[in-house]
């Protein structure tokens, strides 16, 4: 039944009889005569999938990551924060600190100063902190220095710091070729 009602509605529009549409006819007219263009498609270059893997890139050590951290360094950064992390005063520890710190707890994160950091972590520390690891960083030129032992007070929770260095010029801009000195930016306590 729906599609004789189709095919009435059409004979009407194609019949001699006026459309009851005004309009309708020649818009008919005119779609049944027009003709649809053709895009025209040129040839194009599809990589193979092999060509895809070729290009693809594996996560690995930048250039300036590798250039600019040595074992001396590794070996440097990690003596000097075993001596000040060893000491009730952190000795030593303020001239490895930036001007403005990140410091990321459990509770959340903030930056300090310089006096505020090394009053934190003075407030903080305990007689049996140790560096236990230092990593250096594979995507920039960095070194993770971790620390254990040190006082559950709160927001320490399991005793654990993390100090993140960076190198800076004496502008305080950081310096990936390699030059500048070793300093904290980071710090992350659990």
């Amino acid at each position: 039944m729906l599609v004789a009602v189709a095919a009435s509605g059409c004979s009407t529009l194609l019949g001699p009889d006026a459309t009851p549409v005004p309009g309708a006819a020649a818009t008919l007219t005119r779609s049944i005569n027009t003709p649809i263009p053709t895009p025209v498609r040129t040839a194009s270059v599809v990589p193979s999938p092999s060509a895809r893997v070729a290009v693809a890139v594996s996560p690995g050590p930048s250039p300036s990551a590798e250039a600019g951290t040595s074992a001396a360094d590794v070996a440097a950064v990690q003596s000097r924060i075993q001596q000040a992390v060893s000491s009730p005063d952190m000795g030593g520890i303020d001239a490895l600190l930036l001007d403005h710190i990140s410091v990321s707890t459990s509770q959340g994160g903030s930056v300090m100063t310089r006096d505020e950091t090394l009053s934190w972590l003075r407030d903080h520390g305990g007689p049996n902190i140790k560096v236990t690891q230092v990593t250096p960083g594979t995507q920039d030129v960095m070194l993770q220095v971790m620390t254990d032992g040190w006082p559950q007070k709160d927001p320490i929770q399991s005793g654990q710091v993390t100090f993140s260095l960076r190198r800076y010029d004496a502008n305080g801009r950081q310096d990936e070729s390699g030059g500048g000195d070793w300093k904290i930016d980071v710090i992350e306590a659990e």
